[in-house]
């Protein structure tokens, strides 16, 4: 290449500079963009936020509230899902319950944004445009089912990868003392993102290995070492902590697995989501075909490696459900990280940033739009309990008949857990399964709720068990109209007849659910 071709792309790339707004300030902008949902509503309506929220709550007032301290408890033990556990109720010494979720919402958003950065900085040792992508998918099926624990250790698992390469040809024992906190913290977060952490930095360690034409040598041993030990203490832990309980507890799911291709890309419009994915595509062709994409090499060990891992995992692992379903969303932001695009003419350089900020707004707008929509029944159902004793026993169940879309059913199957935070109530749904979370149920209340994370029964099922005296099934709701106070039914219409008059007085005709009195 002759000098002055040099000279003319050097100057074709600085005017590119020139005319392009700094990476900072767009990402700045776009992570504005994408918090707006999570700010414009009180509670974010994810499938299980709130549950997880009120026992935050729980968590924040302690002793203070003898309501809640009567029925629950905290048991403190080393669970690898953890993250809210440590930080929310921190926070809620300053803000209320609810500011504090959000922030934390918030936070994981930032950790899932900037991790693909983070890598391709390490990479590069400066900042390109291209992981800005990663904010396309931040809004995807698995954030909106709710799984905080676990995209915040996806986080920390791709600034994990980061650390490891820049400190790559550092002191081993800086290596493995960082890699130690990463796995820490990772398992703190979740268990399947210290997986992905160990997938991450494993499959780069394969790809210099295999750079280095495969030696076996002592070098071989030093890598595998620094690689491995950091890595040692999480067996113990596992097998010490309350969630080696359920190791019975797994299923492989050949569906699963063609369900979480989408769930990457979906939100909630079907329209919308399929406009941005032609769209997306489209692009990506464009720029496929003129060489203005590549990827690091090391980027299709981690693609082999992890596609091999998804395969085999099961849906339910440790009982923890959806372990494969929600690989395939940090599998792509980590290998957005290791991409890269060639922007030498400044017009390409704006339509590139100017489609990424495009495409975002339409995908905040969308997801906005739709959680003013849900948090009606939120806000809706905390007015109510607002006018109730405080202190009260709320049993759930599901209508018969279902008149909800899925989408509106998951945005509500944890309504009840409002009454926690509100009413300082028990309630039969709130997660406190032994393995899964710290919070408990004291003895004199363990028969009222469902302490195995199981589906709440019909309200058919509730009423037949009220017909037969002394009937004992061994379910939780077993006299339920003895031991509780309230029944929430949930997916309902408005104007659906009382299911039995003479036992159930209606409180309040909801968006999606029926508040009961349980007449004594």
């Amino acid at each position: 290449m002759s000098e002055s071709t040099l000279l003319r792309a050097a100057a074709i790339g600085a005017r590119a500079r020139a005319a392009t707004p700094s990476v900072g300030l767009v990402f700045a902008l776009l992570f504005a963009t994408v918090c707006v949902p999570i700010f414009a509503v009180k509670v974010a309506p994810l499938n299980d936020y709130i549950n997880h929220l009120a026992r935050m709550h729980v968590m924040a007032v302690g002793a203070s509230d003898r309501f809640l301290s009567d029925f629950y408890a905290v048991d403190w033990q080393l669970l690898p899902n953890l993250a809210m556990d440590l930080v929310v109720p921190r926070l809620a010494r300053v803000f209320d319950i609810y500011v504090s979720g959000q922030i934390f919402v918030a936070l994981t958003m930032f950790m899932l944004a900037s991790g693909p950065m983070a890598i391709s900085w390490a990479l590069n040792r400066r900042f390109e445009p291209w992981p800005l992508v990663a904010f396309l998918i931040l809004y995807n099926q698995v954030f909106l089912v709710g799984l905080m624990n676990y995209l915040m250790g996806a986080g920390f698992a791709m600034w994990g990868l980061a650390a490891w390469i820049v400190l790559r040809e550092r002191s081993m024992a800086l290596r493995m003392v960082v890699s130690g906190a990463v796995v820490a913290l990772t398992f703190l977060c979740h268990l399947c993102a210290v997986g992905l952490y160990g997938l991450a930095i494993g499959s780069y360690e394969l790809w210099l290995w295999y750079r280095r034409g495969l030696k076996v040598d002592r070098r071989l041993a030093f890598d595998f070492a620094a690689l491995a030990v950091p890595a040692l203490p999480i067996v113990p832990l596992l097998l010490a902590s309350a969630t080696w309980g359920l190791a019975a507890e797994y299923e492989w799911s050949a569906q699963g697995k063609l369900d979480s291709i989408t769930m990457i890309f979906r939100a909630y419009s079907d329209p919308i989501d399929i406009a941005v994915l032609v769209v997306c595509a489209a692009a990506l062709a464009w720029a496929a075909r003129r060489s203005l994409i590549s990827f690091h090499p090391a980027a299709a060990v981690f693609a082999v490696v992890s596609c091999a891992v998804f395969l085999a995992l099961p849906t339910v692992l440790f009982g923890s459900y959806m372990a494969d379903q929600r690989l395939p969303v940090a599998m792509l932001l980590t290998l957005i990280g290791f991409g890269s695009i060639r922007l030498g003419q400044p017009a390409v350089a704006r339509a590139f940033i100017l489609l990424v900020l495009a495409i975002s707004t339409i995908r905040v707008g969308d997801v906005t739009a739709q959680w003013l929509h849900l948090a009606k029944a939120h806000d809706e159902f905390r007015a109510v309990v607002q006018g109730l004793d405080r202190g009260q026993k709320f049993i759930v169940a599901y209508a018969d008949e279902p008149q909800l879309s899925q989408r509106e059913q998951d945005a509500i199957s944890h309504l009840a857990s409002t009454a926690v935070i509100e009413r300082s109530a028990l309630v039969s749904t709130e997660f406190t399964v032994p393995g899964k979370q710290i919070l408990r149920v004291r003895r004199p209340y363990e028969d009222r709720v469902d302490t195995e994370d199981g589906t709440p029964p019909n309200i058919s099922q509730l009423i037949a068990a009220t017909m037969v005296e002394g009937a004992a099934t061994g379910h939780y709701w077993d006299r339920w109209q003895e031991k509780h106070d309230f029944v929430l039914v949930l997916f309902t219409e408005r104007g659906r007849a009382n299911p039995d008059p003479d036992l159930l007085s209606l409180v309040h005709d909801g968006n999606g659910f029926q508040l009961y009195e349980i007449l004594r």
